[in-house]
């Protein structure tokens, strides 16, 4: 189960330990025993339970914070506890201009030892891909971190999370793909879901990540076939799944086994949809040249020859078009009958509650934002705003706290580092982005690249098409209990200690290793521990980091190491003290 005491004895060899403090946390010592309000399972609204959406606690908005951006704060505390309530926070970052990567990067990378800034010189892209694969890097971490449109971006790395592409595979050397690609997941975060399956589709990232760039119609006199890469995928993990749900996310059974939501004849017939696409220099050879910033970030174009115009048949004999029907026809109306599957509601609907709110939602909760999903309550299917406001003002997301055996999710390390940076306002540094030994462009980031000491984890980094981690995964511990908890794929044996602690401990090693630019501010925790008032930064710390959740046990033992060590230099037991508090199991449990 998810109980933070099986954290404690099975995952994370608790860091208090590596310092030397004794102690160990038994449990969340919260009693608070407030029902969680279900509601009627069989109510066909469109809409969640109605709940109060009034922020009644500092703790409450922290938690809140936790979910819909990329880390709570001080002063978005303040912020939210003092507008009121859940609602009026939501439509000011439904309002909120969104910020985009690549225009981050022509704003910013200016250039240096005669090189030209990368805005006015679009193709030096390629020229320096392996350079301004780190720039993607950088712009990524300025706007998780300090971009106002806190909400969009976390919804769009959630996406990202779902419809997957990466830089580890034919995408590697190609990092303006990859950043444009980004922003549609961006643009089209509170858009509607058809409509982002769309962008997906003609994008040329997603193209050439899975294949069907160049991709021509099949020529029976050779014996060739289209790629059927994208055709599976768009099918398994982007839209309906492998099995088909009832709107709670329950599997349907014939005959006591779950049913197959498609076949290898859907997959055959799906590929021929999606053929007759390639970048500007029309090429179907083994792939698109993919030789142009344009061709790199703009929807690919339709090629009409190397369509296949044939009679497409899928999902239990739904025509796609009559014979003699063009490209984007047929790819819209093909991307229309899957948008309409039932299984859509259910299946991204869990996803983005277990990127955002918790990996075991009730089949309750469930419903109610599936249902939100297929009808916003005003005839629309796919709001995916409507669908974001579900999911983040339901009545467990809300409340689930207080019912914690099963409710949560394990922070990604990813959001370790960014909520580090954000509740302790990390200041950037000027950097030299280089190739080699040739100076590139220089601008203000935190140069944080460490990806391989996360397990791989960084935007648009997966190994595979299928995410850091499966969606049901977890620990043999967890799955006997029918839980999953996806996120624990990436902490490995050892946890995330050693770049967590050595990011807060400002480790002259990870620091020079990175060349890390990122500087915490610290002055008013250093003040408290100045004066040896360690409550009161405990107080701050539970407030900002776990929302309130910090154990008896667990503050108890960090306030004893903070006593034992009062002879550190204040910022070393300032940061010592962070790290024990974000390396707890209270910390890794966000609810």
């Amino acid at each position: 189960m998810l109980k933070k005491i099986i954290l404690h004895g099975v995952l994370l060899g608790l860091s208090l330990f590596m310092f030397g403090c004794g102690g160990s946390s038994t449990g969340n010592t919260q009693t608070e025993t407030q029902p969680v309000a279900g509601g009627d399972p069989g109510n066909d609204t469109n809409t969640t339970v109605s709940v109060s959406h009034k922020v009644t606690s500092q703790q409450e908005a922290s938690s809140f914070l936790s979910r819909a951006t990329f880390g709570a704060t001080e002063e978005e505390i303040a912020s939210l506890v003092k507008a009121g309530d859940y609602d009026t926070w939501l439509d000011a970052q439904f309002a909120k201009a969104p910020s985009y990567h690549v225009a981050w990067a022509h704003s910013h990378a200016k250039g240096v030892n005669g090189i030209a800034d990368l805005n006015s010189s679009r193709e030096d892209w390629k020229k320096y891909s392996d350079g301004l694969g780190v720039l993607q890097r950088d712009a990524w971490w300025d706007i998780a971190v300090n971009g106002e449109d806190q909400l969009r971006q976390r919804v769009a790395f959630a996406l990202s999370e779902i419809l997957v592409i990466s830089r580890n595979g034919p995408l590697l050397t190609f990092p303006d793909a990859r950043m444009s690609y980004y922003d549609v997941l961006v643009k089209d975060a509170f858009g509607n879901f058809e409509t982002l399956l769309q962008d997906v589709t003609y994008h040329p990232a997603m193209g050439r990540y899975l294949s069907y760039l160049g991709n021509a119609k099949g020529d029976p006199k050779v014996g060739s076939h289209p790629d059927e890469n994208y055709a599976r995928e768009v099918m398994q993990l982007f839209t309906i799944g492998l099995y088909e749900l009832n709107m709670d996310g329950s599997k349907k059974t014939k005959n006591g086994k779950p049913i197959p939501t498609y076949t290898q004849a859907d997959i055959r017939q799906m590929a021929k949809v999606f053929t007759g696409l390639s970048d500007d220099n029309g090429q179907f050879e083994a792939e698109a040249y993919f030789n142009s910033f344009h061709a790199r970030t703009a929807p690919m174009a339709a090629f009409e020859s190397e369509h296949d115009s044939s009679e497409k048949k899928i999902l239990h004999g739904q025509k796609v078009i009559a014979v003699g029907g063009d490209t984007k026809t047929d790819i819209n109306a093909a991307l229309h009958i899957l948008f309409m599957h039932p299984n859509v509601a259910p299946f991204i609907s869990k996803q983005l509650i277990q990127r955002l709110v918790t990996s075991n939602p009730s089949p309750e909760y469930m419903e109610r934002v599936s249902k939100v999903f297929a009808d916003n309550g005003k005839g629309v299917r796919g709001d995916l705003k409507a669908v974001v406001k579900a999911i983040l003002l339901d009545d467990e997301a809300l409340r689930g706290k207080h019912d914690p055996d099963t409710f949560g999710k394990f922070r990604e390390p990813l959001l370790y580092v960014s909520h580090l940076f954000r509740a302790f306002h990390a200041k950037n540094g000027e950097h030299t982005l280089q190739q080699g030994d040739t100076k590139l462009y220089r601008y203000q980031s935190f140069n944080f690249n460490g990806t391989g000491m996360m397990k791989q984890e960084g935007p648009l980094e997966a190994l595979t098409v299928f995410n850091y981690f499966s969606p049901d995964d977890a620990p043999s511990v967890l799955k006997k209990q029918g839980l999953a908890a996806p996120e624990l794929e990436l902490y490995g044996k050892e946890g995330i200690d050693d770049v967590l602690m050595g990011l807060i401990t400002k480790n002259g090693f990870v620091y020079r290793l990175y060349n890390i630019t990122a500087e915490l501010q610290l002055d008013t925790e250093k003040a408290l521990v100045h004066e040896k008032k360690y409550d009161a930064l405990l107080d701050r710390l539970d407030l900002v980091l776990t929302a309130g959740d910090l154990s008896a046990d667990t503050r108890k033992a960090i306030k004893k190491y903070m006593q034992e060590h009062a002879t550190l230099d204040d910022e070393k037991l300032v940061r010592y003290t962070i790290g024990l508090v974000m390396t707890s199991p209270d910390y890794a449990l966000q609810q």
